[in-house]
C-alpha cells in the first residue's frame, strides 16, 4: 500500500484493551484495516512507547467475488452454537472476523465497547492468505483483540468454534492440519473434527504444501458463517504492491516481543507491528512533501547465527502485509554463521515477492566484511527473485555505521536486473560540540563509500533516541529528504 497526502483528514479512533500484564499492553490489541479500505489517517505519536491502534477505517470493503474454484468449505450454524454453547459464543465468532474489517468502524466505540445488536445483523465477506509453502496459525490472527468478551467463564470463548470451521474447511480441501479436540462437540462437527483454542498454548495450524497461494475466504451472515478454501487466481487476485521508486520506504525495525526490542520491541504479535509500521508511515507522510510513502516492516529473525523461533509469526506477517500491500524487510544478524548458506535457507523458507533482506554488518564475526561477500548473498537473493517470476523490483540491504565496515567498497555491486543493493546508516555517533551536526556529517561519509545509488538512513526512537544525537527523527530524516528508505528503531 501506498500512502498519499489525504486532503481531508479524519478523526482516528482510540481503542484499547486493558491485559493482564504489561507486555501485551504495550502490544495493544488492534483492528485491522482490510487491502481495500480507505487510505491511511495518519497522527504523530507523542509517545512511541505505547500503541493506540486505530479502527479499520470508515469507506465499506469492496465486495469479495464469488471465486470460480472452491478446494474445500465448511459452514457454522450461529444460532445452534448460541443454543448449544451461549450467545457470547456465537457473538465472539462474529466479532473476531468483522473486527478485521472497516465494518468494525460501525458497530464498535471505545467507550461503549461492541454494539453487539447491530453486530448481529452485519453481512461481511473477507480473506486471508496462506501463499504457497507457508503455515497458517489461528491464534496469530485472531488473538489479542479489543471488544470480546467472556463466554463460558473465558475470555473470547467461541474461538474454538471459528477454529473449528477453518480446520472443516482445511481439511476438505486437503490440507494438513495440526490441533487438539475440544471438550464437547461443536454443532455441525464431531468431537474428532473440533480444535480447543488457548492463546499461547493450544492452536490450530494449516499448511499449504501445494504450489498454489490460498485464501481463507469468509462470510459472516446474521444466521451462519461460511469459510471456504480458494485459490489465488486472476479473479480473486492478489493486491498490487505498490512501485517504491521515487517513493520513500518507511520502516519499523526491531525484534518482537515479549522480551524483544527496537520499534518492534514495543509489540507482540503481527498484527501491531502492521499497525505501528502504518503510524510510522503515517508521520513520515506528514513532513515527505508530495513524495508518496511506502509501508514496511523490518523484523530482526537472526541473532547471532540463530533464527527465531516464531516461524508462524513471520508466515502471518509476510502474508498479511501482502494482502494488504506491505513490504517485510527481514534482517540477518549472521554472527559466526556462513553468511550464504544462512541467508539462502531463509530465503528458501520465507522469500515472497514482498519479502526484502538486509544483513546487519555490526553483527558479523569480526564486524567488518568485504564487498564480494555482500555481492554473492545479494545475487542469490536476486537470482531467487528471478527465477520466481517476480516483476516487482527487490531490496537487498546493509546495515552500516562505521567508514570500514565494508572492505573494498568500491567492488560492492548496487544494481541488478531484478533490483537493488542498498546501505543503511544506523549510527547514532554524534560528538561535540554540535552532536546532531556531526551526525548528519558522519551519515554522508560512510554513504559516500559506496557510490551513486539510493540510500537508506535509521534513528534510534525507542532506545538512545536524541539521548546522543540531539537530533529528533524528523529533522534527522529532513537532512536527507532523498533517501529511499527511513527506518525507525
Amino acid at each position: 500500500m501506498m500512502l498519499r497526502r489525504p486532503t481531508t483528514w479524519r478523526k482516528e479512533v482510540l481503542l484499547w484493551a486493558l491485559c493482564l500484564t504489561l507486555a501485551l499492553l504495550l502490544g495493544g490489541p488492534l483492528i485491522l484495516w482490510s487491502a481495500g479500505s480507505a487510505r491511511l489517517q495518519s497522527r504523530v505519536l507523542a509517545d512511541t512507547t505505547g500503541l493506540t491502534p486505530p479502527l479499520a477505517g470508515e469507506e465499506p470493503s469492496p465486495p469479495v467475488p464469488e471465486p470460480p474454484e472452491v478446494l474445500g468449505q465448511a459452514r457454522l450454524d450461529l444460532a445452534a452454537l448460541a443454543e448449544a454453547f451461549s450467545v457470547d459464543d456465537a457473538d465472539n465468532v462474529r466479532w473476531a472476523l468483522v473486527r478485521r474489517t472497516p465494518t468494525a468502524a460501525q458497530v464498535y466505540r471505545p467507550e461503549e465497547g461492541v454494539d453487539w445488536a447491530a453486530l448481529r445483523q452485519v453481512s461481511q465477506t473477507g480473506t486471508i492468505l496462506v501463499p504457497a509453502g507457508f503455515a497458517w496459525s489461528f491464534n496469530e490472527t485472531f488473538q489479542q483483540g479489543p471488544g470480546y468478551k467472556e463466554a463460558g467463564g473465558i475470555l473470547a470463548g467461541g474461538h474454538c468454534a471459528l477454529a473449528t470451521l477453518f480446520r472443516a474447511a482445511a481439511v476438505r480441501a486437503g490440507l494438513p492440519v495440526t490441533s487438539r479436540p475440544h471438550a464437547r462437540p461443536i454443532p455441525g462437527f464431531s468431537l474428532e473434527e473440533t480444535v480447543n483454542i488457548l492463546w499461547g498454548r493450544d492452536d490450530l495450524v494449516v499448511r499449504n504444501p501445494t504450489d498454489r497461494d490460498l485464501y481463507f475466504l469468509w462470510r459472516v451472515t446474521p444466521e451462519a458463517v461460511e469459510v471456504s478454501v480458494v485459490p489465488v487466481t486472476p479473479a480473486l487476485p492478489l493486491p498490487p504492491l505498490p512501485d517504491w521508486r521515487g517513493a520513500t520506504v518507511a520502516m519499523v525495525y526491531g525484534r518482537p516481543g515479549p522480551g524483544g526490542w527496537g520499534s518492534l520491541g514495543q509489540t507482540v504479535i503481527a498484527d501491531h507491528a502492521l499497525y505501528l509500521a502504518r503510524t510510522f508511515a503515517g508521520r513520515v507522510d506528514e513532513w515527505n512533501g508530495e513524495k508518496p510513502v511506502v509501508v514496511a516492516v523490518n523484523p530482526n529473525v537472526a541473532m547471532a547465527g540463530r533464527v527465531m523461533e516464531r516461524e508462524l509469526y513471520l508466515d502471518y506477517l509476510i502474508a498479511e502485509a501482502r494482502r494488504q500491500g506491505y513490504y517485510v524487510m527481514l534482517d540477518v544478524q549472521t554472527g559466526n554463521e556462513d553468511p550464504l548458506s544462512l541467508f539462502e535457507g531463509l530465503m528458501d523458507r520465507f522469500l515472497q515477492e514482498n519479502v526484502w533482506f538486509d544483513w546487519d554488518l555490526e553483527h558479523t564475526a569480526g564486524g567488518v566484511v568485504d564487498a564480494e561477500a555482500i555481492n554473492r548473498v545479494a545475487a542469490a537473493y536476486f537470482a531467487r527473485r528471478e527465477a520466481r517470476g517476480y516483476t516487482t523490483p527487490g531490496i537487498f540491504a546493509f546495515y552500516v555505521f562505521k567508514e570500514d565496515q565494508v572492505t573494498n567498497p568500491a567492488a560492492l555491486r548496487r544494481r541488478y536486473p531484478g533490483g537493488v543493493v542498498i546501505p543503511i546508516f544506523d549510527g547514532y555517533g554524534g560528538r561535540d560540540p554540535n552532536p546532531a551536526r556531526d551526525k548528519i556529517a558522519k551519515t554522508a561519509r560512510v554513504l559516500a563509500l559506496f557510490g551513486e545509488g539510493p540510500f537508506g538512513i535509521m534513528e534510534f526512537e525507542t532506545r538512545w533516541g536524541t539521548r546522543y544525537d540531539r537530533i529528533p527523527a524528523r529533522d534527522y530524516f529532513a537532512a536527507y529528504p532523498d533517501a529511499q528508505i527511513v527506518v525507525s528503531q
